[in-house]
């Protein structure tokens, strides 16, 4: 299973016209497109999307490509629904966006897979804002799920996702009963993380494998929603003017203290995408836990671990029994405010049909993800799945679904500062730094950056 990790690149105006010059994208008017075969008395939009992949290298493409064909051909009679694939991938849709911004242009509809143009199309009044459709159909905003409030931006809402990163942890129930420690599913606070992550540890088993990157930041941004108080600290983020918080210092000792030197430098890798050993010694039944997404019930297919001893679980808080999860949606579809009224009424409905509680249940189903619907009955697909791997992604997608508190992911919250945080992890670990010396980095960083 491929992750698609959400991106947070928000470029200016100026910053967008600079980069126009060295990209060579072409052009889209609102509804000018036109497609061989099309009926020239129908509206006609055209939708671009990143699932240009060969089923054989991520099935998951051909059945997104199935998903939309079969919306197009349901309203042939209403409007040409034209898709496209674009070989460059989300990335590769953001430059062409880029570019066309420039020159006042857009893509009718188009699916950024968490590419974040919104910044840069709101500033150029090129995109649609999305709330009043949502606000009028209360299907179609249960749909949007968590999309809704985190998308909410001076009152508007220009994008939502049919897909969203949800993301708790994954234990090997084996392990933990071979160290006699409290399996995470019957944790009530974090002092329970804690004495199991000790009892592992006594027992000869690494708690679990990090880096200097995704699957740390993950525990961190778990740690910090611990409380109110931290979890008021966390939602501040990119506006966060000092680092010298209580609540964020208690978040730094935690993952020094019973995290970071809970576990050797060979099980502490220098991050990167390319850094996965952490996942690997987890599903070759190394280590107990893994700190990483729903999409990851795919890892443990066939894995030395034993898929019958792989278990999803979301995150303990103080605040006893309480539950959380990390919920990211991000730029999903986004369309183009230079369509007539029968043209964006089409895109409404499509974005309405990508969100429904139908389609979300495919996209589970099929193993592609998790979907932000509210709507979505769990039990009944639990009950239609048929292979292992399959109950688990239902299972993830529920329970982090279910959380009591729901939250961004740390990148989605500290945007650059995500990198700087990251860049302490090793001097956590082997010591050479203190929780008060990383504050002090983290806000000499902002100085910096005004």
């Amino acid at each position: 299973m491929i992750m698609r990790r959400r991106r947070l690149l928000a470029l200016s105006v100026t910053a967008c016209m600079a980069a126009s010059m060295a990209l060579a994208g072409c052009g889209k008017s609102g509804g000018e497109s036109k497609e061989e075969g099309a009926n020239p008395d129908l509206p006609t939009i055209t939708f671009t999307h990143g699932y240009y992949h060969d089923e054989s290298e991520w099935p998951a493409a051909a059945e997104m490509r199935a998903i939309y064909d079969e919306f197009a051909e349901a309203h042939k009679d209403e409007f040409n629904f034209v898709v496209k694939a674009d070989e460059g991938g989300e990335e590769g849709i953001y430059n062409t966006a880029l570019n066309d911004l420039s020159s006042g242009e857009f893509y009718d509809i188009a699916d950024f897979g968490g590419w974040n143009i919104v910044p840069v199309a709101s500033e150029s009044d090129a995109i649609l804002d999305l709330k009043p459709y949502l606000d009028e159909d209360a299907d179609f905003k249960a749909g949007a799920g968590v999309c809704y409030d985190q998308n909410l931006t001076d009152g508007k809402i220009y994008s939502v996702r049919e897909q969203i990163e949800g993301v708790g942890f994954w234990y090997n129930s084996a392990l933990f009963t071979q160290a006699g420690a409290q399996t995470p599913d019957q944790w009530q606070t974090w002092a329970d993380f804690n004495a199991a992550v000790d009892k592992l540890a006594a027992a000869g088993i690494m708690p679990f494998g990090l880096n200097a990157g995704w699957p740390t930041n993950i525990l961190l941004a778990g740690y910090s929603q611990r409380s109110e108080q931290s979890r008021a600290f966390y939602e501040d983020g990119a506006s966060v003017e000092n680092f010298d918080d209580a609540t964020f210092k208690e978040s730094l000792a935690f993952m020094q203290d019973h995290v970071l030197k809970k576990i050797d430098s060979a099980n502490f890798g220098p991050g990167g995408d390319d850094d996965e050993q952490y996942r690997t010694d987890f599903f070759d039944g190394k280590t107990a836990m893994l700190f990483n997404g729903v999409w990851d019930a795919g890892g443990a297919v066939d894995c030395k671990a034993g898929i019958e001893n792989i278990r999803p679980a979301t995150f303990p808080t103080d605040e006893a029994g309480k539950r959380a999860a990390l919920l990211s949606g991000g730029t999903g579809f986004v369309v183009s405010n230079k369509l007539d009224e029968a043209q964006t009424e089409a895109c409404i409905e499509f974005i309405k049909y990508m969100t429904s509680p139908e389609i979300a249940a495919r996209i589970i189903e099929k193993g592609i993800g998790m979907a932000p619907g509210t709507a979505v009955n769990y039990d009944e697909l639990l009950s239609k799945v048929e292979t292992d791997d399959a109950k688990l992604l239902v299972e993830a997608c529920q329970m982090c679904q279910k959380a009591d508190v729901k939250a961004l992911g740390l990148g989605n919250t500290f945007g650059d500062a995500e990198g700087e945080i990251q860049g302490k992890y090793a001097g956590l670990m082997d010591g050479s730094k203190t929780p008060e010396d990383v504050v002090k980095e983290l806000n000499d960083f902002l100085a910096a950056s005004e």
